[in-house]
C-alpha cells in the first residue's frame, strides 16, 4: 500500500472521528469532564420566561412562567410560584459540570433514567427554558447518583453523562407553588373561636401578649383541662401554615364547614373556614381588621419574640394593611392543607380535657 493511500485513509478517519464527536455534541454542546452541562444557563437565568417540567408518558409536572411581578405556575391556574425555589434549581443546573461520560446506547438509558420521557416507564424528567433571543438545551434528569450527582442527558443528543450536582426539580405541580399561605405567630394571637358545623363552639383567649398559655372558655362543671398549655396548639395554628395544594375556590357557600376565627392583639382578624372528607383538609381564609383592637393594642405587641437565630418579627402598624395583603394573596383561593394542621387548629373541647372522673 503506498504512502499516499496510507495517509489518505488516516485522514479519513481523523475526520470520521472529528464528525461522531462533535454530532454527539450536538453542534458545539460541551461534552468533555469538567465542561459545564448546559452551556449558556448560568447568563441566562434572568431573562428565562417560561420553564416546561416533564415526566413519563409526556405529562406535564409543572408549566412556570414570569410575569411582571412574579412566576406563576400556569397548571395551578396561574397561583404564584416559588420564585426562589426556581432560581435555586436552576443556579444548580446551571453551575452543574460534567463528572464523566456515561452511555451513548438508548438501550441502556433506562438503567441511568435519562430515556425519552415520551415513554410510559420513563423515570427521569425533561426540563426545557424559553428565554428571548437564547437557545438553550431541553435536558433530562435522571436517576441520582449517590446524595449529590445525578445522571443527564441532552434531549436529542446520545451521550450522557454524570454531573456534580443534584438539581432539586420537584415532579408535582403543587411542590412549585409559594406554599406560605399564612404566618401569624402566636404570641400576636388574643382570641380564637372555633364554630363547628353541629354547633359546637370553643374559645380561647389571652389577656396579654407576654403570657404563653391561652385559656379556655366554658369548661364544664368538674372537668379539667389535660394540662395548663393544651390550647396552645390552637393558637399557633396560623403560624408558617403551608399549603399541599390550591385551586380556585367555590363560587357556592361550603355546607358543613367548620369556622375558625383568629384574632390578633394588633387588630388583625383571619376567619379561616374548613372542611374535612376523605383525608383531605381543604380551607379557605378571610382576613379584616378590628380598629378598637388596633387602637387598643399594647406596645408589646410592636414586635413579636423571635425565636432561636431568628429575626424578631414586626407586624404591620395598620391591620388594615396587612389584611389588605392577606386578601390580595388568599382571595378566590381554596387551600388543601396537612391533616395534622386542620386538627389542630379545629379541636373540640373534648379534645381539651381531661377523661371525667369515674362515678
Amino acid at each position: 500500500m503506498s504512502r499516499g493511500v496510507v495517509m489518505a485513509l488516516a485522514a479519513a478517519l481523523v475526520a470520521l472521528v472529528l464528525l461522531l464527536t462533535f454530532g454527539q455534541r450536538g453542534g458545539g454542546s460541551s461534552s468533555a469532564t469538567g465542561d459545564v452541562f448546559v452551556a449558556g444557563l448560568e447568563d441566562s437565568i434572568g431573562e428565562i420566561e417560561r420553564v416546561a417540567i416533564v415526566k413519563a408518558n409526556g405529562e406535564a409536572v409543572a408549566t412556570l412562567e414570569r410575569r411582571p411581578d412574579r412566576w406563576v405556575a400556569v397548571d395551578r391556574n396561574e397561583y404564584a410560584a416559588s420564585a426562589s425555589k426556581l432560581r435555586q434549581a436552576l443556579t444548580e443546573l446551571a453551575e452543574a459540570r460534567i463528572l464523566e461520560q456515561k452511555t451513548a446506547n438508548a438501550e441502556l438509558y433506562s438503567r441511568l433514567g435519562v430515556e425519552d420521557v415520551t415513554g410510559a416507564d420513563a423515570t427521569g424528567i425533561s426540563v426545557a427554558f424559553t428565554a428571548a433571543g437564547k437557545e438553550l438545551p431541553t435536558v433530562i434528569l435522571g436517576n441520582v447518583e449517590g446524595s449529590k450527582y445525578r445522571y443527564v442527558r441532552r434531549a436529542g443528543e446520545a451521550q450522557s453523562f454524570l454531573i456534580d450536582r443534584n438539581p432539586d426539580f420537584p415532579r408535582t405541580a403543587a411542590q412549585w407553588l409559594d406554599s406560605q399561605i399564612v404566618n401569624i405567630a402566636s404570641e400576636r394571637v388574643r382570641e380564637v373561636t372555633i364554630t363547628h358545623a353541629d354547633g359546637e363552639v370553643v374559645r380561647l383567649s389571652k389577656t396579654g401578649p407576654e403570657l404563653t398559655n391561652f385559656e379556655v372558655a366554658g369548661i364544664p362543671a368538674g372537668r379539667e383541662l389535660l394540662y395548663p398549655g393544651v390550647a396552645n396548639v390552637i393558637g399557633g395554628a396560623l403560624r408558617e401554615l403551608n399549603l399541599e395544594d390550591v385551586q380556585p375556590a367555590p363560587t357556592a357557600p361550603v355546607e358543613q364547614a367548620t369556622v375558625v376565627e383568629v384574632r390578633t392583639f394588633d387588630g388583625l382578624v383571619v376567619r379561616v373556614t374548613g372542611t374535612k372528607a376523605n383525608d383531605e383538609s381543604w380551607i379557605s381564609l378571610e382576613a379584616s381588621a378590628d380598629a378598637a383592637a388596633a387602637q387598643a393594642a399594647p406596645a408589646a405587641t410592636a414586635a413579636t419574640p423571635a425565636e432561636a437565630g431568628a429575626a424578631p418579627a414586626t407586624p404591620p402598624a395598620d391591620p388594615n394593611a396587612e389584611a389588605a395583603a392577606i386578601n390580595a394573596k388568599v382571595g378566590g383561593w381554596r387551600y388543601k392543607i396537612a391533616g395534622f394542621q386542620y386538627d389542630q387548629m379545629t379541636r373540640r373541647m373534648s379534645d381539651l380535657l381531661k377523661a371525667p372522673p369515674a362515678a
